[in-house]
Protein backbone atom coordinates (compact mmCIF):
# COMPACT_ATOMS: atom_id res chain seq x y z
CA UNK A 1 0.00 0.00 0.00
CA UNK A 2 1.41 3.13 -1.00
CA UNK A 3 1.84 5.82 1.89
CA UNK A 4 1.34 9.49 1.54
CA UNK A 5 3.76 12.36 2.37
CA UNK A 6 3.03 14.58 4.76
CA UNK A 7 2.60 17.40 1.88
CA UNK A 8 0.05 15.20 0.16
CA UNK A 9 -1.62 14.94 3.44
CA UNK A 10 -1.41 18.91 3.79
CA UNK A 11 -2.37 20.07 -0.37
CA UNK A 12 -5.30 17.06 -0.14
CA UNK A 13 -7.70 19.46 1.95
CA UNK A 14 -6.10 22.46 2.89
CA UNK A 15 -7.40 25.68 2.87
CA UNK A 16 -4.07 28.09 1.54
CA UNK A 17 -5.20 31.71 0.66
CA UNK A 18 -2.35 31.81 -1.74
CA UNK A 19 -3.82 28.13 -3.59
CA UNK A 20 -7.05 31.00 -4.67
CA UNK A 21 -4.55 32.20 -6.99
CA UNK A 22 -3.53 28.71 -8.46
CA UNK A 23 -7.63 27.98 -8.84
CA UNK A 24 -8.07 31.29 -10.90
CA UNK A 25 -5.07 30.67 -12.86
CA UNK A 26 -6.62 27.27 -13.83
CA UNK A 27 -9.93 28.96 -14.66
CA UNK A 28 -9.04 32.05 -16.26
CA UNK A 29 -5.14 31.86 -17.24
CA UNK A 30 -5.84 34.88 -19.58
CA UNK A 31 -8.15 37.60 -18.44
CA UNK A 32 -6.41 40.49 -16.79
CA UNK A 33 -5.67 39.97 -13.16
CA UNK A 34 -4.52 42.85 -12.01
CA UNK A 35 -2.58 46.63 -13.39
CA UNK A 36 -0.38 48.84 -12.31
CA UNK A 37 0.81 51.45 -14.10
CA UNK A 38 1.92 50.53 -17.54
CA UNK A 39 2.27 47.31 -16.04
CA UNK A 40 -0.61 44.56 -16.32
CA UNK A 41 -0.94 40.53 -15.49
CA UNK A 42 -2.82 37.88 -16.76
CA UNK A 43 -4.17 35.34 -13.84
CA UNK A 44 -1.06 33.30 -15.65
CA UNK A 45 1.40 35.61 -15.42
CA UNK A 46 0.39 36.81 -11.57
CA UNK A 47 0.90 33.32 -10.41
CA UNK A 48 3.80 31.97 -12.24
CA UNK A 49 5.37 35.56 -11.21
CA UNK A 50 4.41 34.34 -7.77
CA UNK A 51 5.88 31.65 -7.92
CA UNK A 52 9.83 32.60 -9.25
CA UNK A 53 9.62 35.11 -6.16
CA UNK A 54 8.72 32.38 -3.88
CA UNK A 55 11.33 30.21 -5.08
CA UNK A 56 13.66 32.88 -4.88
CA UNK A 57 12.61 33.79 -1.47
CA UNK A 58 13.31 29.70 -0.09
CA UNK A 59 16.65 30.47 -1.56
CA UNK A 60 16.86 33.34 0.96
CA UNK A 61 16.09 31.08 3.84
CA UNK A 62 12.66 32.84 4.18
CA UNK A 63 10.27 29.84 5.35
CA UNK A 64 7.00 28.60 6.91
CA UNK A 65 5.99 31.29 10.15
CA UNK A 66 8.55 33.51 9.16
CA UNK A 67 7.39 37.21 9.26
CA UNK A 68 8.41 39.62 6.21
CA UNK A 69 8.15 42.89 6.28
CA UNK A 70 7.47 45.53 3.94
CA UNK A 71 7.25 49.65 3.94
CA UNK A 72 5.94 50.63 0.74
CA UNK A 73 2.91 52.15 -1.15
CA UNK A 74 0.89 50.16 -3.48
CA UNK A 75 2.73 48.51 -6.15
CA UNK A 76 2.54 45.39 -8.29
CA UNK A 77 5.77 44.64 -5.97
CA UNK A 78 3.81 44.63 -2.86
CA UNK A 79 1.20 42.54 -4.33
CA UNK A 80 3.84 39.84 -5.85
CA UNK A 81 5.83 39.59 -2.75
CA UNK A 82 2.82 38.88 -0.65
CA UNK A 83 1.33 36.18 -2.33
CA UNK A 84 4.67 34.78 -2.53
CA UNK A 85 4.84 34.63 1.27
CA UNK A 86 1.07 33.13 1.32
CA UNK A 87 2.24 30.47 -0.71
CA UNK A 88 5.36 29.44 1.50
CA UNK A 89 3.62 29.49 4.75
CA UNK A 90 5.08 32.96 5.58
CA UNK A 91 3.80 35.84 7.22
CA UNK A 92 3.73 39.39 6.05
CA UNK A 93 3.81 42.23 7.99
CA UNK A 94 3.09 45.39 6.48
CA UNK A 95 3.82 48.88 7.73
CA UNK A 96 2.48 52.04 7.10
CA UNK A 97 4.22 54.04 4.76
CA UNK A 98 3.86 56.99 6.70
CA UNK A 99 5.67 55.62 9.71
CA UNK A 100 8.65 57.84 11.19
CA UNK A 101 12.16 56.09 11.93
CA UNK A 102 11.71 55.42 15.76
CA UNK A 103 7.89 53.53 14.72
CA UNK A 104 9.26 51.61 12.11
CA UNK A 105 11.83 50.13 15.06
CA UNK A 106 9.51 49.78 17.23
CA UNK A 107 7.21 47.21 14.73
CA UNK A 108 10.15 45.71 13.36
CA UNK A 109 12.13 44.70 16.39
CA UNK A 110 8.18 43.46 18.25
CA UNK A 111 7.52 41.56 14.89
CA UNK A 112 10.85 40.50 14.11
CA UNK A 113 11.22 39.57 10.35
CA UNK A 114 13.67 38.13 8.55
CA UNK A 115 13.09 40.22 5.91
CA UNK A 116 12.60 43.77 5.37
CA UNK A 117 11.34 45.07 1.85
CA UNK A 118 11.56 48.66 1.74
CA UNK A 119 10.25 51.02 -1.02
CA UNK A 120 12.92 53.30 -2.61
CA UNK A 121 11.42 56.80 -1.79
CA UNK A 122 11.31 55.93 2.29
CA UNK A 123 14.43 54.01 2.48
CA UNK A 124 15.90 57.09 4.17
CA UNK A 125 13.17 56.53 6.88
CA UNK A 126 14.96 53.52 7.43
CA UNK A 127 18.72 53.70 7.40
CA UNK A 128 19.02 55.61 10.42
CA UNK A 129 17.29 52.77 12.43
CA UNK A 130 18.55 49.94 10.22
CA UNK A 131 21.20 48.31 12.56
CA UNK A 132 18.82 48.40 15.70
CA UNK A 133 16.63 46.08 13.27
CA UNK A 134 19.05 42.76 14.69
CA UNK A 135 16.38 40.38 12.96
CA UNK A 136 16.69 41.45 9.78
CA UNK A 137 18.77 39.04 7.61
CA UNK A 138 17.91 40.35 4.26
CA UNK A 139 17.37 44.17 3.44
CA UNK A 140 15.62 44.82 0.17
CA UNK A 141 14.39 47.86 -2.25
CA UNK A 142 11.60 48.56 -4.80
CA UNK A 143 13.27 50.41 -7.48
CA UNK A 144 9.79 52.66 -8.10
CA UNK A 145 10.98 55.95 -8.06
CA UNK A 146 14.83 54.87 -9.67
CA UNK A 147 16.20 56.10 -6.71
CA UNK A 148 18.12 52.38 -6.04
CA UNK A 149 19.06 51.27 -2.44
CA UNK A 150 21.72 51.35 -0.09
CA UNK A 151 24.66 49.12 -0.32
CA UNK A 152 23.91 45.44 0.20
CA UNK A 153 20.61 45.88 -0.24
CA UNK A 154 18.26 43.13 -2.75
CA UNK A 155 17.28 44.72 -5.56
CA UNK A 156 13.44 42.97 -5.04
CA UNK A 157 12.78 42.81 -8.74
CA UNK A 158 15.81 40.50 -9.45
CA UNK A 159 13.84 37.92 -7.07
CA UNK A 160 11.28 37.18 -9.87
CA UNK A 161 13.35 37.66 -12.98
CA UNK A 162 15.39 35.25 -15.04
CA UNK A 163 14.71 31.47 -15.06
CA UNK A 164 13.73 30.75 -11.40
CA UNK A 165 11.36 27.85 -11.87
CA UNK A 166 7.61 28.73 -12.16
CA UNK A 167 6.46 25.87 -10.52
CA UNK A 168 4.53 25.54 -7.40
CA UNK A 169 6.66 25.89 -4.02
CA UNK A 170 6.59 23.28 -1.38
CA UNK A 171 5.08 24.18 1.93
CA UNK A 172 2.69 22.49 4.38
CA UNK A 173 0.32 25.02 5.21
CA UNK A 174 -2.92 24.76 7.61
CA UNK A 175 -6.25 27.02 7.82
CA UNK A 176 -5.17 28.14 11.35
CA UNK A 177 -1.33 29.34 9.97
CA UNK A 178 -0.74 32.99 10.45
CA UNK A 179 -0.84 34.53 7.51
CA UNK A 180 -0.56 38.29 7.79
CA UNK A 181 0.76 40.21 11.32
CA UNK A 182 -1.03 43.76 11.00
CA UNK A 183 -0.01 46.32 13.06
CA UNK A 184 -3.21 48.34 14.35
CA UNK A 185 -3.20 52.03 13.26
CA UNK A 186 -2.50 53.50 16.88
CA UNK A 187 -4.96 56.51 16.60
CA UNK A 188 -5.30 56.30 20.24
CA UNK A 189 -2.22 54.09 21.59
CA UNK A 190 0.49 52.30 20.46
CA UNK A 191 0.01 49.98 17.92
CA UNK A 192 -0.91 46.07 18.37
CA UNK A 193 0.18 43.10 16.09
CA UNK A 194 -3.08 41.11 14.90
CA UNK A 195 -2.73 37.98 13.49
CA UNK A 196 -5.00 36.77 10.23
CA UNK A 197 -4.79 33.33 9.69
CA UNK A 198 -5.34 31.52 6.31
CA UNK A 199 -8.57 30.51 7.36
CA UNK A 200 -9.77 34.09 8.59
CA UNK A 201 -9.38 35.05 4.79
CA UNK A 202 -11.32 32.24 3.12
CA UNK A 203 -13.93 33.35 5.48
CA UNK A 204 -13.36 36.41 3.82
CA UNK A 205 -14.73 34.96 0.58
CA UNK A 206 -17.62 33.92 1.92
CA UNK A 207 -18.58 37.69 3.05
CA UNK A 208 -17.67 38.96 -0.02
CA UNK A 209 -20.07 37.18 -2.37
CA UNK A 210 -22.79 36.97 0.23
CA UNK A 211 -22.86 40.13 1.43
CA UNK A 212 -20.47 42.23 -0.93
CA UNK A 213 -21.80 40.41 -3.83
CA UNK A 214 -18.59 40.63 -5.57
CA UNK A 215 -18.43 38.71 -9.00
CA UNK A 216 -16.22 37.56 -11.45
CA UNK A 217 -17.12 40.65 -13.51
CA UNK A 218 -16.44 43.39 -11.15
CA UNK A 219 -13.49 45.58 -11.96
CA UNK A 220 -12.37 47.61 -8.72
CA UNK A 221 -9.80 50.44 -7.56
CA UNK A 222 -7.47 48.70 -4.89
CA UNK A 223 -6.52 52.31 -3.47
CA UNK A 224 -6.86 51.60 -0.06
CA UNK A 225 -3.36 51.47 1.34
CA UNK A 226 -1.92 47.41 1.17
CA UNK A 227 -0.69 47.51 4.58
CA UNK A 228 -4.44 47.89 5.60
CA UNK A 229 -6.58 44.38 6.21
CA UNK A 230 -9.64 46.27 4.52
CA UNK A 231 -7.16 46.23 0.88
CA UNK A 232 -5.88 42.56 1.75
CA UNK A 233 -9.69 41.08 2.18
CA UNK A 234 -10.62 42.96 -0.71
CA UNK A 235 -7.67 42.02 -3.34
CA UNK A 236 -8.12 38.77 -1.71
CA UNK A 237 -11.73 38.32 -2.45
CA UNK A 238 -10.88 39.62 -6.18
CA UNK A 239 -8.24 37.26 -7.15
CA UNK A 240 -10.71 34.16 -5.79
CA UNK A 241 -13.87 35.62 -7.93
CA UNK A 242 -11.23 36.20 -10.60
CA UNK A 243 -11.87 39.66 -11.07
CA UNK A 244 -10.38 42.75 -12.15
CA UNK A 245 -8.38 45.36 -10.78
CA UNK A 246 -6.49 48.77 -11.07
CA UNK A 247 -3.87 48.82 -8.14
CA UNK A 248 -3.32 52.73 -7.35
CA UNK A 249 -0.56 53.95 -5.59
CA UNK A 250 -2.09 55.80 -3.16
CA UNK A 251 -5.49 57.25 -2.96
CA UNK A 252 -5.41 60.33 -5.41
CA UNK A 253 -8.88 61.64 -6.68
CA UNK A 254 -8.29 62.62 -10.37
CA UNK A 255 -6.57 59.44 -10.46
CA UNK A 256 -10.15 57.72 -9.67
CA UNK A 257 -11.94 59.92 -11.82
CA UNK A 258 -9.85 58.95 -14.80
CA UNK A 259 -9.31 55.03 -14.17
CA UNK A 260 -13.05 55.06 -13.22
CA UNK A 261 -14.01 56.14 -16.77
CA UNK A 262 -11.43 54.46 -18.70
CA UNK A 263 -11.16 51.24 -16.88
CA UNK A 264 -14.79 50.94 -16.44
CA UNK A 265 -14.64 50.51 -12.44
CA UNK A 266 -18.01 49.05 -11.19
CA UNK A 267 -17.10 49.26 -7.52
CA UNK A 268 -15.75 51.89 -5.30
CA UNK A 269 -14.74 51.02 -1.74
CA UNK A 270 -13.77 54.31 -0.15
CA UNK A 271 -13.24 56.34 3.29
CA UNK A 272 -16.13 58.93 3.61
CA UNK A 273 -13.29 61.78 2.88
CA UNK A 274 -13.10 60.41 -0.60
CA UNK A 275 -16.64 60.75 -1.30
CA UNK A 276 -16.84 64.19 0.25
CA UNK A 277 -13.66 65.13 -1.58
CA UNK A 278 -14.15 64.02 -5.61
CA UNK A 279 -17.23 66.37 -6.41
CA UNK A 280 -14.99 69.21 -5.64
CA UNK A 281 -12.45 68.12 -8.60
CA UNK A 282 -12.48 70.78 -10.75
CA UNK A 283 -14.06 68.98 -14.44
CA UNK A 284 -15.79 66.60 -12.23
CA UNK A 285 -18.63 66.73 -14.22
CA UNK A 286 -17.02 65.83 -17.80
CA UNK A 287 -16.22 61.93 -15.95
CA UNK A 288 -17.85 59.46 -17.74
CA UNK A 289 -18.56 57.23 -13.70
CA UNK A 290 -21.99 55.11 -15.35
CA UNK A 291 -20.00 52.01 -15.37
CA UNK A 292 -20.20 51.84 -11.54
CA UNK A 293 -22.37 49.84 -9.95
CA UNK A 294 -21.65 49.66 -5.90
CA UNK A 295 -20.44 52.43 -3.28
CA UNK A 296 -19.06 51.15 -0.54
CA UNK A 297 -18.39 53.60 2.56
CA UNK A 298 -15.92 52.71 5.35
CA UNK A 299 -14.27 53.48 7.89
CA UNK A 300 -17.14 55.98 9.09
CA UNK A 301 -21.04 56.56 7.64
CA UNK A 302 -20.74 59.84 5.69
CA UNK A 303 -22.44 62.87 5.77
CA UNK A 304 -26.09 62.78 4.77
CA UNK A 305 -25.64 65.75 2.84
CA UNK A 306 -22.86 63.79 0.61
CA UNK A 307 -24.74 60.55 0.41
CA UNK A 308 -27.73 62.73 -1.29
CA UNK A 309 -25.47 64.42 -3.55
CA UNK A 310 -23.95 60.63 -5.06
CA UNK A 311 -27.64 59.51 -4.96
CA UNK A 312 -28.86 62.53 -7.41
CA UNK A 313 -25.77 62.00 -9.27
CA UNK A 314 -25.94 58.35 -9.75
CA UNK A 315 -29.48 57.10 -9.06
CA UNK A 316 -28.69 53.55 -10.63
CA UNK A 317 -25.34 52.83 -8.04
CA UNK A 318 -26.11 50.87 -5.04
CA UNK A 319 -24.50 52.46 -1.60
CA UNK A 320 -23.20 50.33 1.15
CA UNK A 321 -22.38 51.39 4.86
CA UNK A 322 -19.45 49.01 5.83
CA UNK A 323 -17.66 48.18 9.79
CA UNK A 324 -15.22 46.26 10.59
CA UNK A 325 -11.90 46.01 12.45
CA UNK A 326 -8.69 44.31 11.70
CA UNK A 327 -9.29 41.78 14.22
CA UNK A 328 -12.33 40.57 12.68
CA UNK A 329 -10.45 40.56 8.86
CA UNK A 330 -12.32 42.77 8.86
CA UNK A 331 -15.92 41.50 8.92
CA UNK A 332 -18.41 42.99 11.25
CA UNK A 333 -21.65 44.58 9.46
CA UNK A 334 -22.91 46.31 6.57
CA UNK A 335 -25.94 47.67 4.97
CA UNK A 336 -27.15 46.93 2.05
CA UNK A 337 -28.09 49.16 -0.81
CA UNK A 338 -31.83 48.01 -0.61
CA UNK A 339 -32.36 48.77 3.18
CA UNK A 340 -30.36 52.51 2.44
CA UNK A 341 -32.82 54.24 1.87
CA UNK A 342 -34.50 53.31 5.15
CA UNK A 343 -31.59 52.93 7.40
CA UNK A 344 -29.16 55.35 6.17
CA UNK A 345 -27.33 55.94 9.66
CA UNK A 346 -27.12 52.49 10.13
CA UNK A 347 -24.40 50.26 9.66
CA UNK A 348 -26.38 47.26 8.81
CA UNK A 349 -26.39 43.56 9.82
CA UNK A 350 -23.90 41.15 10.49
CA UNK A 351 -22.06 39.69 8.11
CA UNK A 352 -22.74 36.06 6.93
CA UNK A 353 -20.20 34.27 9.04
CA UNK A 354 -20.35 36.74 11.97
CA UNK A 355 -22.68 36.84 15.40
CA UNK A 356 -22.81 40.10 16.89
CA UNK A 357 -24.73 41.44 19.96
CA UNK A 358 -25.07 44.62 22.42
CA UNK A 359 -23.65 43.94 25.58
CA UNK A 360 -22.91 46.17 29.12
CA UNK A 361 -19.71 46.72 31.15
CA UNK A 362 -20.60 42.96 33.13
CA UNK A 363 -21.24 41.63 29.47
CA UNK A 364 -24.83 40.89 29.82
CA UNK A 365 -27.24 41.40 26.58
CA UNK A 366 -29.14 44.62 26.44
CA UNK A 367 -32.47 45.63 26.00
CA UNK A 368 -33.40 46.01 22.36
CA UNK A 369 -32.41 50.47 20.96
CA UNK A 370 -30.05 50.39 24.25
CA UNK A 371 -26.23 51.51 23.74
CA UNK A 372 -23.29 49.14 24.93
CA UNK A 373 -20.68 47.12 23.40
CA UNK A 374 -20.71 45.28 20.17
CA UNK A 375 -18.97 41.89 20.94
CA UNK A 376 -18.60 39.26 18.12
CA UNK A 377 -17.45 35.73 17.17
CA UNK A 378 -17.26 33.49 14.34
CA UNK A 379 -13.98 32.06 12.16
CA UNK A 380 -13.32 35.82 10.89
CA UNK A 381 -12.01 36.78 14.43
CA UNK A 382 -8.00 37.08 14.41
CA UNK A 383 -5.73 34.60 16.23
CA UNK A 384 -4.88 37.09 18.43
CA UNK A 385 -2.58 39.89 19.39
CA UNK A 386 0.84 38.90 18.62
CA UNK A 387 3.03 38.36 21.78
CA UNK A 388 0.51 40.07 24.00
CA UNK A 389 -1.47 36.73 25.67
CA UNK A 390 -2.97 39.00 28.13
CA UNK A 391 -4.36 41.24 25.92
CA UNK A 392 -5.64 38.71 23.85
CA UNK A 393 -7.61 37.40 26.73
CA UNK A 394 -8.99 40.41 27.47
CA UNK A 395 -10.42 41.11 24.62
CA UNK A 396 -11.99 37.25 23.74
CA UNK A 397 -13.04 36.88 27.63
CA UNK A 398 -16.49 35.07 27.99
CA UNK A 399 -16.30 34.04 24.20
CA UNK A 400 -16.17 36.78 22.92
CA UNK A 401 -14.46 39.23 20.98
CA UNK A 402 -14.74 42.96 22.22
CA UNK A 403 -14.79 45.27 19.65
CA UNK A 404 -14.57 48.68 21.90
CA UNK A 405 -17.37 50.22 20.08
CA UNK A 406 -20.52 51.60 21.19
CA UNK A 407 -23.55 51.02 19.46
CA UNK A 408 -27.15 50.17 19.71
CA UNK A 409 -29.59 47.54 18.09
CA UNK A 410 -32.96 47.62 16.66
CA UNK A 411 -35.45 45.25 16.48
CA UNK A 412 -34.75 44.08 13.10
CA UNK A 413 -30.85 43.53 13.97
CA UNK A 414 -29.56 46.59 12.18
CA UNK A 415 -26.76 48.31 14.23
CA UNK A 416 -26.21 51.67 14.81
CA UNK A 417 -22.69 52.72 15.59
CA UNK A 418 -22.68 55.64 18.49
CA UNK A 419 -19.10 55.90 18.86
CA UNK A 420 -15.79 54.53 19.97
CA UNK A 421 -15.77 53.37 23.75
CA UNK A 422 -12.89 55.97 24.66
CA UNK A 423 -13.89 58.61 21.86
CA UNK A 424 -17.24 58.88 24.68
CA UNK A 425 -17.09 62.52 25.98
CA UNK A 426 -17.73 62.98 29.50
CA UNK A 427 -18.78 66.53 30.64
CA UNK A 428 -20.64 67.74 33.09
CA UNK A 429 -22.14 64.46 34.32
CA UNK A 430 -23.79 63.80 30.70
CA UNK A 431 -21.76 61.42 28.11
CA UNK A 432 -21.63 62.75 24.30
CA UNK A 433 -21.27 60.61 21.08
CA UNK A 434 -18.55 62.43 19.56
CA UNK A 435 -20.22 60.88 16.00
CA UNK A 436 -23.54 62.54 16.82
CA UNK A 437 -22.14 66.21 17.03
CA UNK A 438 -20.09 65.38 13.97
CA UNK A 439 -22.86 64.43 11.69
CA UNK A 440 -24.14 67.27 13.03
CA UNK A 441 -21.04 69.53 11.74
CA UNK A 442 -21.08 68.01 8.60
CA UNK A 443 -24.43 70.12 7.90
CA UNK A 444 -23.14 73.09 8.79
CA UNK A 445 -23.05 75.83 6.18
CA UNK A 446 -19.38 75.85 4.86
CA UNK A 447 -18.01 73.16 7.02
CA UNK A 448 -16.09 70.15 4.54
CA UNK A 449 -14.59 68.17 7.48
CA UNK A 450 -15.08 67.71 10.76
CA UNK A 451 -13.78 66.41 13.63
CA UNK A 452 -14.59 66.48 17.84
CA UNK A 453 -12.89 65.55 20.42
CA UNK A 454 -12.88 65.99 24.50
CA UNK A 455 -9.95 68.21 26.19
CA UNK A 456 -9.95 68.22 29.53
CA UNK A 457 -11.26 71.02 31.63
CA UNK A 458 -11.48 71.27 35.74
CA UNK A 459 -14.64 72.30 35.74
CA UNK A 460 -16.80 69.92 32.81
CA UNK A 461 -14.51 67.06 33.53
CA UNK A 462 -14.56 67.50 28.90
CA UNK A 463 -15.45 70.00 26.94
CA UNK A 464 -16.93 68.88 23.54
CA UNK A 465 -14.47 70.48 21.10
CA UNK A 466 -14.82 70.87 17.72
CA UNK A 467 -12.34 70.71 14.92
CA UNK A 468 -12.95 71.76 11.44
CA UNK A 469 -12.12 72.16 7.79
CA UNK A 470 -13.76 74.25 5.65
CA UNK A 471 -15.26 73.96 2.33
CA UNK A 472 -12.70 75.98 -0.90
CA UNK A 473 -13.57 79.62 -0.78
CA UNK A 474 -16.32 79.09 2.19
CA UNK A 475 -15.32 80.77 5.25
CA UNK A 476 -15.58 79.19 8.90
CA UNK A 477 -15.78 80.96 12.25
CA UNK A 478 -15.89 79.24 15.83
CA UNK A 479 -18.60 81.83 16.81
CA UNK A 480 -20.57 80.77 13.36
CA UNK A 481 -20.45 76.92 13.98
CA UNK A 482 -21.24 77.15 17.56
CA UNK A 483 -24.24 79.31 16.65
CA UNK A 484 -25.33 76.54 14.15
CA UNK A 485 -24.82 73.62 16.62
CA UNK A 486 -27.10 75.43 19.18
CA UNK A 487 -30.14 75.32 16.99
CA UNK A 488 -29.86 71.73 16.53
CA UNK A 489 -28.23 69.95 19.56
CA UNK A 490 -28.86 70.02 23.25
CA UNK A 491 -27.00 72.45 25.03
CA UNK A 492 -24.36 69.92 26.74
CA UNK A 493 -23.68 68.84 23.14
CA UNK A 494 -23.03 72.14 21.78
CA UNK A 495 -18.92 72.42 20.88
CA UNK A 496 -17.46 75.01 23.77
CA UNK A 497 -14.32 75.66 21.57
CA UNK A 498 -14.23 75.50 17.81
CA UNK A 499 -10.77 75.09 15.66
CA UNK A 500 -10.75 75.83 12.19
CA UNK A 501 -7.79 74.22 10.33
CA UNK A 502 -6.60 73.52 6.99
CA UNK A 503 -6.57 69.85 6.64
CA UNK A 504 -7.48 66.78 9.14
CA UNK A 505 -4.68 64.35 10.35
CA UNK A 506 -5.84 60.85 8.77
CA UNK A 507 -3.68 57.77 8.93
CA UNK A 508 -3.48 56.10 4.82
CA UNK A 509 -7.06 54.52 5.18
CA UNK A 510 -8.67 57.78 6.15
CA UNK A 511 -9.33 57.43 9.65
CA UNK A 512 -8.28 61.00 11.73
CA UNK A 513 -5.88 60.44 14.17
CA UNK A 514 -7.99 61.72 17.07
CA UNK A 515 -4.82 61.10 19.64
CA UNK A 516 -2.57 64.05 17.29
CA UNK A 517 -5.85 66.63 17.55
CA UNK A 518 -6.01 66.27 21.45
CA UNK A 519 -2.17 66.55 21.82
CA UNK A 520 -2.31 69.85 19.45
CA UNK A 521 -5.00 71.48 21.04
CA UNK A 522 -4.64 70.32 24.64
CA UNK A 523 -2.69 73.78 25.73
CA UNK A 524 -4.88 75.99 22.78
Amino acid sequence: MTSLSSFEKNVVRRASVGDMLVRTAARNPDKKAFSFRDKAFTYRQFNETVNRCAHSLQKLGVKKGDRAAILSHNCHQFVIYWWALLKLGAIVTPLNFMLKPEEIEFIINHSEPVMFLVEDALVDNVVPVQDRLTSVKHFGYINLAGEGGPSGWQDFDELFAGDLPADEPEAEIAPEDPATLLYTSGTEAAPKGVLNSHLNYYIDILSSLFDLGIREDARIITGIPLYHVAAKYLFTAIVAVGATTAVEYAPDPNEILEMTQNEKITHWVWPPALYAGLPMMPGFENYDLSSLQQCVVFGALAAPAVLEKWQKMLPHVGFMNYYGQTEMSPLGTSLRPEDFDRKPTSIGKAHMPIQVKVVDHNDKEVPVGQEGELVARGPAVMLGYYKDEEKTAQTFRNGWHHTGDLVRMDAEGFVYFVDRVKDMIKTGGENVASQEVEAMLFSCPGVMDAAVIGLPDEYWSEIVTAVVVPAQGQEVTEDGVIAFCKEHLAGYKVPKKVFVVDQMPRNPSGKIIKKQLREQFATA
